[in-house]
């Protein structure tokens, strides 16, 4: 990065091709269900989170690895139009870029089972090379769809340069000391939440304050609580922030989009507390149609959220909301 160029963000993660079910209900153990129908589409953690970032209109780069095939080519084909600067890709010969499989309930529920394919030969040193000429100001977002000697090589490059770091613990995983003593703010669902603090079996809402003040330590939390919103643990203040009354149809993408529009936010240099609002709106708006990648928000839809926001609106409904919500 060149003196003069403004702050960007960095996301470090996965990318993938998701191959998608949609059914009536997620199946029981040992069940077989039929499709409704079935589709596959861009996607991965990673790229999901710099394109609705890109959409926001911040400077974003991917920091990730792709198979030398047609999934790989044209993801990285994908993230360059949405906007995003493709420049620390690395395509790795003789490896399937990664694939994820995506149930989705009528309900909109979801659940997800990844193939690491090329997300696990990103090295720390793809990382540090990469991150080389982070500087203050930057922001640095990380995910768990990568080895974790990578993700903690990004933590600690970011960390090194005075960048904001922000940690996706997803999927949920132990997490090592040098990958949390590098990161800013951490960004769980309920249910990584209660994987990364033990546990479990009682109300996990009801717990979810107590459980985000033991994990916060001297950083902010913020919990993804789908339907009801996210609650923000910063400085030692809890907040809860609502979530719009939305048509859910699939959650997929719905935590990419909040962790995208989060970091944006915060680049942007807002406050934590209105970002975490800006990114709950978003994530909802995510719910609202099928796929990851082809279900974000448009960028037209990101900047009628920013300026609601900017008049004091962003709390309340959208103006086209209509049920529930989920940004998980």
């Amino acid at each position: 990065m060149s003196d003069g160029a403004p702050p960007r963000l960095v996301v470090v993660g996965s990318l993938n091709l998701d191959r998608v079910s949609e059914v009536v209900a997620l199946p029981q153990p040992g069940e077989t269900v039929l499709a409704v129908r079935s589709s596959s589409s861009l996607g991965g953690k990673g790229a999901n989170q710099a394109v609705c970032a890109a959409r926001h209109g911040v400077a974003v780069a991917m920091v990730g690895c792709v198979g030398d095939d047609r999934d790989g080519a044209e993801l990285v084909s994908s993230l360059a139009t949405e906007g995003v600067d493709t420049s620390g890709i690395r395509v790795r010969a003789g490896c399937p870029t990664g694939a994820a499989q995506v149930t989705v309930a009528a309900d909109g529920a979801n659940c997800i089972v990844v193939a690491a394919g090329a997300n696990g030969e990103l090295t720390p040193a793809d990382v540090r090379s990469a991150l080389s000429r982070l500087r203050p100001g930057d922001v640095v977002l990380i995910q768990l769809e990568i080895p974790i000697g990578a993700a903690i090589a990004a933590a600690g490059a970011g960390a090194a340069a005075g960048a904001r770091v922000i940690l996706n613990p997803a999927p949920a995983q132990p997490l090592p000391a040098e990958l949390v003593r590098g990161v800013d703010v951490l960004v769980p669902n309920l249910n990584e939440l209660v994987a990364l603090t033990g546990g479990g079996g009682g109300d996990l809402l009801a717990e979810a304050p107590a459980r985000a003040n033991a994990l916060a330590g001297d950083r902010s939390v913020i919990v993804t609580l789908g339907e009801h919103g996210a609650l923000v643990v910063d400085r030692g203040e809890q907040t809860r922030v609502p979530a719009p009354r939305v048509e859910a149809i699939d959650t997929t993408a719905a935590g990419d989009a909040f962790c995208g529009s989060l970091a944006s936010e915060l680049l942007h240099g807002r406050p934590l507390l209105h970002a975490a609002r800006v990114a709950v709106q978003v994530g909802a708006l995510a719910t609202t149609r099928r796929g990851a990648l082809s279900g974000l928000p448009l960028r037209s839809e990101i900047a009628d959220v920013i300026a609601r926001s900017e008049g004091g609106q962003v709390a309340g409904p959208s103006p086209s909301a209509s049920r529930r919500t989920v940004a998980r």
